[in-house]
Parts: C-alpha cells; sequence; structure tokens
C-alpha cells in the first residue's frame, strides 16, 4: 500500500481516498478468504473489545464486511468529490497455517490505521471528510486488537501450525467442483459489480438500492458456496494466483476492476447478462451435487438469482423507455 500523509487539494484528496479504497477492497475479500479457508465452530478466542468468547472465523467475516462497507463510504466520497472511485485492489495473500493469515491481517490493519491517522490535511476545510477518516481509523483499530487476541489464542492453544483447508486432490477432473468454482467466481465478480453501479448512480436512490440488494445477495451465496466447496472436499481459490513467500499464494487481480456498463441501460444489460449466466450454471451444478443440504442450498441461489434476472429486466425496459 502507497504511503501518503501530506494531502492539500482535491487532486492529492482523490489520490489518497483511492489509497484508501483499494486497500478497503482487498482487506474486504483477504479477510473474508481467510474465513473461509479454516474451520468453522473450531477456533474461540476472547474478544478485548466485545468481552466475549468468540469464534475466530465468525469474527473474521464481520471484519471483512466492516471493510466492505468502509470501501462502500470511500467510494460514495470520491463520486461526490467528482472522482473515479478505483476497484483495483492491493495484493491479495494467502498462507498454509490459519496463524500466519491472522498475522498478516493485522499487520494489514496497523498499516492501514497509519494512513488514516497519519493524514495532514492542509488547505482542505472539511470536518466531514475528516471525521469519516478518523472513525474508520477507529475501526481499523479494534480489528487489530481482535486479531491480536485471535493470534494470542492460536498460541496459548496450541493452534500455530493448524493449516487451513486445502483444495481437493481432483477438483480439476470433477466437474462439479470445477462448476461450483465458475459459480464463486461469478457471485464475487457479480457482487463488485453491483457494487460499482451502486456507485455510479450513487444519486439515484431508488437504482442505487435495488443494485445494493442484488450486490448483498451475491455475497451472502458466495459465502454459502464456500461452505459447500468444504463439504465437497475443497476449498475456495483465489483468482490469477502466483507463489508468495512462505509457501503461500498472492493475487493482484483477485476480481475484475473495471466494468462495461457506463449509463444505466449498459450497466442493467451487463448485470441481466451476469444473471443469466449464474441461472445457466446453478440450473447445470444442482443436478452434481447430491440430494439434501448442498442441493436445497443451490437451489436457493437459483431462486434469488431468477428474482434478479425478472428485476433487472423490468428496469431495463424501463430505462430503455425513458433512455436514462
Amino acid at each position: 500500500m502507497e504511503k501518503m500523509k501530506l494531502i492539500k487539494d482535491r487532486e492529492t484528496l482523490i489520490k489518497y481516498l483511492n489509497i484508501a479504497l483499494e486497500h478497503e477492497w482487498a482487506v474486504s475479500f483477504e479477510y473474508v478468504i481467510h474465513a473461509y479457508s479454516m474451520p468453522k465452530g473450531k477456533y474461540f478466542y476472547q474478544d478485548p473489545v466485545l468481552k466475549c468468547r468468540l469464534e475466530a472465523r465468525a469474527q473474521t467475516i464481520q471484519i471483512g464486511i466492516d471493510e466492505m462497507y468502509h470501501a462502500l463510504q470511500i467510494g460514495l466520497l470520491l463520486k461526490q468529490l467528482g472522482g473515479e472511485p478505483s476497484f483495483k485492489s492491493d495484493v491479495i495473500k494467502r498462507y498454509p497455517r490459519i496463524i500466519d493469515n491472522l498475522k498478516r491481517d493485522k499487520m494489514t490493519e496497523d498499516e492501514v490505521t497509519a494512513l488514516y491517522r497519519e493524514a495532514r490535511f492542509e488547505n482542505i476545510d472539511d470536518p466531514k471528510l475528516q471525521n469519516m477518516v478518523l472513525n474508520i481509523a477507529a475501526d481499523e483499530v479494534r480489528h487489530s486488537q481482535q486479531f491480536q487476541a485471535m493470534i494470542e489464542a492460536f498460541l496459548t492453544q496450541g493452534w500455530e501450525e493448524d493449516l487451513c483447508y486445502q483444495p481437493h486432490p481432483d477438483a480439476g477432473k470433477r466437474e462439479d467442483l470445477r462448476l461450483l468454482h465458475e459459480l464463486c467466481q461469478l457471485e464475487n465478480q457479480m457482487m463488485h459489480e453491483y457494487l460499482y453501479y451502486v456507485l455510479l448512480f450513487s444519486e439515484h436512490q431508488d437504482l442505487g438500492q435495488r443494485l445494493f440488494k442484488n450486490s448483498i445477495n451475491h455475497m451472502r451465496h458466495w459465502d454459502k458456496l464456500s461452505g459447500v466447496l468444504v463439504k465437497l472436499g475443497d476449498v475456495i481459490r483465489l483468482e490469477n494466483v502466483e507463489p508468495a513467500e512462505g509457501g503461500g499464494e498472492q493475487s493482484w487481480l483477485p476480481m475484475p476492476s473495471t466494468y462495461p456498463g457506463k449509463n444505466r441501460v449498459q450497466a442493467l444489460e451487463s448485470t441481466l447478462q451476469g444473471e443469466k449466466l449464474l441461472i445457466e450454471k446453478y440450473e447445470r451444478a444442482i443436478n452434481l451435487v447430491p440430494e439434501g443440504e448442498l442441493r436445497s442450498q443451490l437451489l436457493i441461489h437459483l431462486s434469488l438469482c431468477r428474482e434478479h434476472a425478472y428485476t433487472q429486466s423490468s428496469l431495463l425496459e424501463n430505462a430503455r423507455k425513458l433512455q436514462v
């Protein structure tokens, strides 16, 4: 993450906010990937802020959601300033040992806290902006304390050598796993594409809120698909990976950084096409997973994608009538 301390005009402010935004996109993705790679209901720690015993996996996911909301706050502010919110991401890393991922999570929290707290605003008289930065910094301090408590629990409980879930050895050969990974990738892509349009059309309350609802649904699908993969002996994967230090893997492009829609019609055309592709793949995948819980979960996803497709089709028809 690039360091920047002096913000003295609109140009440097937009640059500073996009540096922060690219970090927030990265950690909102990275923390969730780390959580999805560890067992559920196994690792508990004493939370120093909430003053109770929490599950490390669940709290890591919650912190990732916090970071997504930070990204939205920053993105909306950039739009208000007339800037273009970046959808590029800082590098995402995943290590074989769970504790190494937690250590990285704490390190990134400390780095971004410094970015927010050390910023000096000159010739920019905007108390609301500076208050937002300080508020986000306070969240990051809490996150750092929580990750530190998780790390200490791993050390005291003898979990420091525990490993993340590993990919299924036949993942490349099995059609069910291949399709599920494609669905994970598409759900993640659709979640972020909808968020891009939420920012693009932030002044249109009706459209923005509808798109945000769909984005959250796709985030939930991505979450549930990670669990389906685990139950089938696999693990969610990073896209566009290369080797990282310590036997890990990293990606500078875990999600698309550009999206095709630049106006309402184009955005609705693109998201409708994405929903149709998801529907097609879910219809194929459903017949490849065992009957029962896993198939029922995919059917829920399929039904919501059909709802999205219906809504996007109606919105598109109306937008074409009005040419907006």
